[in-house]
């Protein structure tokens, strides 16, 4: 019941060409174990800026806020405590970050980013794997990955509550 929310994480950095926009679709969601049955949850509040071209990966970018505030897992009560000062201490850190620091490609539209992410007041560099499909003139981008929370001082160690939360990001811009 204490970090779920913790995969809010994740959502820290969405995916779009080219522009800045702010995602009123499709939320971060993210994933962690609570006395052994998963507990999903969203992040509906984030905002993104991206350039991003797979032909020029050395110049491209991305760079995405989310707010732990905009956080839901179906009990209004456990989103509250996850705001709280022992998860994301909203009142404090109001915003979780992201930015991309370099990226390779792993052909047929497959790149993994090197990006630096921060939640609360500690920065930790992390690897993500996306895909991005173009259909047309939309480019589809999609990421899974996992984030351990007790680097980021979410929470504490326990035995009911998982340590890693699983991260799922899909836009299509």
């Amino acid at each position: 019941m204490k970090v779920k929310i913790l995969l809010l994480l994740v959502f820290l950095f969405p995916f779009q060409i080219f522009c800045q926009s702010k995602n009123t679709i499709d939320p971060i969601r993210f994933q962690i174990k609570n006395a052994g049955i998963n507990v999903d949850g969203t992040i509906s509040d984030w905002e993104y800026e991206i350039s991003f071209d797979p032909k020029n990966l050395i110049d491209s970018k991305i760079k995405a806020t989310a707010n732990p505030q905009s956080i839901e897992t179906g009990i209004k009560l456990r989103d509250k405590h996850l705001q709280g000062r022992q998860y994301f201490n909203v009142e404090k850190f109001p915003e979780i970050r992201i930015s991309s620091k370099r990226f390779t490609s792993k052909g047929k539209g497959r790149f993994v980013g090197i990006f630096e992410l921060q939640v609360k007041d500690v920065k930790k560099e992390i690897t993500i794997p996306f895909a991005m499909i173009k259909s047309g003139k939309n480019q589809r981008f999609s990421a899974e990955f996992t984030i351990n929370r007790l680097d980021y001082g979410i929470g504490e160690s326990s035995l009911v509550l998982g340590d890693e939360v699983k991260i799922l990001i899909n836009f299509e811009k």
